[in-house]
């Protein structure tokens, strides 16, 4: 019998958690870049970086007692992601947290079955959705690898929600490097997730798997590294 192709998949995003969202978002407004709230400012949880093209980076916020609820989100999700949310949560740390690999489907069900016979390890398929600030509600789905600190796997958005206009005060133009540091023990898991060939995504032997810095191009000055709340960002 015929493996089921393996699906086309790119680096989608760049999570960046932050202690305190409403600062974030004024601190990287600060530095020249345009951040649109994901859902009304006032009860939003993350925010976008948009680009024209390539990776966007999410800045979010998730309180440490969010850690408690462990249980019942394995029970519900799955342990692969209480175990992401788990140590999204940490309380004190900010900066990059994770890189989400996106694919072209809105349905995730056979990508998830073709990456996981190549070696993704990816747990369950978790739908969600949100609204946005305009009123449009935004489905989309994500599956972690578990347990893993290796990227996920999200869907593309339903409806699409790149915006038309992505102008930066301070020039920023695209994501054009993401540097990952992996694991020797998750370079195949890594490896199977992230496949082949993405020319914005370096991977280099780390400790620890993660995110370690990310260029971006166009950009008119080295940010201020106090104004990014952990980030490494290069110009380039």
């Amino acid at each position: 019998m015929t493996a089921p192709p393996l699906p086309a998949r790119r680096a989608g995003h760049v999570l960046v958690k932050v202690a305190a969202l409403h600062d974030a978002v004024r601190d990287f407004r600060e530095l020249g870049f345009t951040v649109d709230y994901a859902t009304a400012p006032e009860k939003a949880h993350n925010a976008h970086v948009w680009f024209a093209s390539g990776p966007f980076l999410e800045l979010f916020e998730l309180p440490a007692q969010a850690a408690r609820l462990r249980p019942l989100i394995a029970l519900r999700y799955g342990s692969a992601m209480a175990d992401r949310v788990a140590r999204w949560a940490r309380t004190g740390i900010e900066g990059f947290c994770d890189l989400a690999i996106e694919t072209d489907s809105t349905d995730l069900r056979a990508d998830l079955r073709a990456l996981n016979r190549a070696g993704a390890r990816l747990g369950r398929r978790i739908r969600s959705s949100r609204v946005r600030p305009d009123g449009e509600r935004v489905r989309y789905e994500f599956a972690m690898a578990g347990p893993s600190r290796a990227p996920f796997v999200v869907s593309a958005y339903d409806p699409p929600q790149r915006p038309p206009s992505t102008a930066h005060p301070n020039g920023a133009q695209a994501v054009t490097g993401i540097t990952l540091g992996v694991a020797a023990e998750e370079v195949a898991v890594t490896d199977a997730i992230v496949g082949p060939g993405d020319p914005v995504l370096r991977r280099e032997p780390a400790d620890r798997t993660g995110v370690v810095s990310i260029t971006v191009a166009g950009l008119d000055r080295a940010p201020d590294p106090a104004l990014l709340h952990g980030a490494v960002v290069h110009a380039g």
